[in-house]
């Protein structure tokens, strides 16, 4: 189960603290002084506890123990019934992508666009951006260096649509794909960049090791690859922990070094 949709385990230990509280109530168990708000705010902790025995980490647990609340709120105040099927829609055209992926909407800041930036090598470069987001980095990253080509690949549907707009300036060395990371081929690039989740990044790392060349650069905002010390970090402004690690394919080298590198 710990290897299930975090959003899949998310929904079952809701369901879970729903089942088990509504036994407890047509067994006539529940006390009185559990009964009404009360019980939402058990089942609020309910539902935060059998999340945690599924996997998922303490940033989830006050959005779990809110969300009884919410969902008792709407059916105190029932919205429209168009409410709830655009409301899906919208979810799954910005993140439809990475609810099987298990891979957020993550968006990363200037300072990551510059470190980036400084790890491409001189001379023509070609990148991909695997989880492009709203192409905030391939299009500064495109601007920045007209002499390179950069590629995005992103699955949702609503946020490849955003990044497609704003690249559509720099579309001379610029692209954008809508599908799977995973049908990217990577063996035409220097640089592979990455921010997704530490999920993804076993599989990732073996497709990188398959399809890239030697003395070429797999970037990784954040997440590490599970046994495998960096080639490179740089610290990232921001959360304590975020970071670019840059991870040097093995081999001889296929080009010009990247800077900073030694």
């Amino acid at each position: 189960m710990r290897s299930w949709s975090p959003i899949l385990r998310a929904v079952l230990a809701l369901a879970a603290a729903y089942a088990l509280l509504l036994a407890v109530a047509r067994s006539g168990l529940l006390p009185a002084a559990l009964q009404g708000q009360p019980a939402v705010l058990l089942m609020g902790i309910l539902t935060a506890g059998f999340a945690l025995g599924m996997g998922l980490g303490p940033r989830w647990v006050p959005g779990l123990l809110f969300l009884p609340w919410l969902l008792d709120l709407l059916l105190r105040h029932m919205p429209p019934t168009w409410v709830w099927p655009a409301a899906l829609a919208g979810l799954l055209l910005v993140y439809g992508g990475g609810i099987l992926t298990r891979v957020p909407l993550y968006n990363s800041n200037r300072a990551a666009w510059e470190a980036l930036l400084g790890l491409c090598p001189p001379g023509l470069v070609r990148l991909a951006d695997l989880g492009a987001g709203l192409g905030g980095p391939l299009a500064f990253l495109a601007r920045a260096r007209p002499d390179g080509f950069f590629l995005g690949v992103e699955a949702s549907p609503l946020t490849f649509a955003a990044a497609w707009l704003r690249t559509l300036p720099v579309r001379g060395n610029c692209k954008m794909h809508w599908g799977s990371l995973w049908n990217q081929d990577l063996s035409g690039f220097e640089v592979v960049y990455a921010f997704l989740s530490p999920a993804p990044m076993p599989a990732l790392w073996e497709k990188a090791l398959r399809e890239m060349r030697p003395g070429t650069l797999f970037v990784s905002n954040t997440f590490e690859v599970p046994g495998r010390a960096p080639t490179l970090r740089i610290p990232l402004p921001g959360r304590k922990d975020a970071c670019l690690l840059a991870y040097r394919m093995e081999g001889i080298p296929s080009g010009p070094e990247p800077g900073r590198i030694e």
